[in-house]
């Protein structure tokens, strides 16, 4: 994974700098502009204000390259551990020539190293493992352990939103997001329901209709999808 074009393996002195690193076009690789060496830069300026979105939990990263197709004036980012299914999504970018999007691998319990204090505009959380028993409830990516490191990276006027199969995820992200004080925006039981289709807003039509490799699975097997919007208040 190290040796892709446009991924990030525990990358030193990143925080800050994630729209300058992502803004280098993918080129044959080569030690000065590998994505494992830092830009010239210190620091985003203010020729390069356009949203960045992080996706936790990426997997084949498909949501990822999806939205950076999708929207070339936007920032994105795909985070997981597992880079074996990274892989894919990196392989995508570079067929497709994007140069708007990325990977970063690294345990997500570290991702507040790797980002400055408001560089984050939104969080996706999509189809993260539901980490069912209690005993590790600080694992699941919408506890209140994990709200906190998002807290510190996330725009004032950022938001969360989480998509899941997972019902019991789904019910625990809600009440556990409003005990933490996040006002919920929107929650949405089998979100791609006819009734909840007719109901969406053109930007979440823009958003939703981007289905994660699961995603496309649980639909073809008729499996409802669950989603929440939250925002820090």
């Amino acid at each position: 994974m190290a040796a892709m074009p446009r991924v990030w393996e525990h990358p030193e002195h990143s925080a800050g700098r994630w729209r300058t690193m992502l803004a280098c076009p993918i080129t044959p690789l080569d030690s000065s502009i590998h994505p494992s060496s830092p830009p010239p830069e210190s620091h985003d300026g203010p020729d390069v204000p356009h949203k960045l979105t992080l996706e936790l939990g990426c997997g084949t990263g498909l949501w990822t390259v999806g939205m950076a197709e999708k929207f070339k004036d936007g920032w994105w980012i795909g985070a997981d551990i597992k880079g074996a299914r990274m892989w894919h999504g990196a392989k995508l970018l570079e067929s497709k020539q994007l140069n708007n999007a990325g990977f970063l691998r690294t345990r997500l319990e570290q991702i507040e190293a790797y980002f400055e204090s408001g560089e984050v505009n939104e969080i996706w959380i999509t189809f993260p493992d539901p980490q069912p028993r209690e005993s590790r409830e600080k694992k699941r990516l919408s506890s209140p352990a994990f709200l906190r490191r998002y807290r510190n990276i996330l725009n004032p006027d950022g938001c969360i939103h989480l998509k899941t199969d997972n019902i019991s995820l789904f019910e625990y992200t809600v009440e556990a997001w409003q005990a933490e004080g996040l006002l919920i925006e929107r929650c949405i039981r089998d979100v791609h329901s006819p009734e909840h289709l007719a109901q969406r807003s053109p930007s979440e039509q823009d958003a939703l209709s981007v289905l994660t490799t699961y995603e496309s699975r649980y639909m073809a097997e008729n499996l409802p999808i669950h989603y929440v919007r939250g925002r820090f208040l």
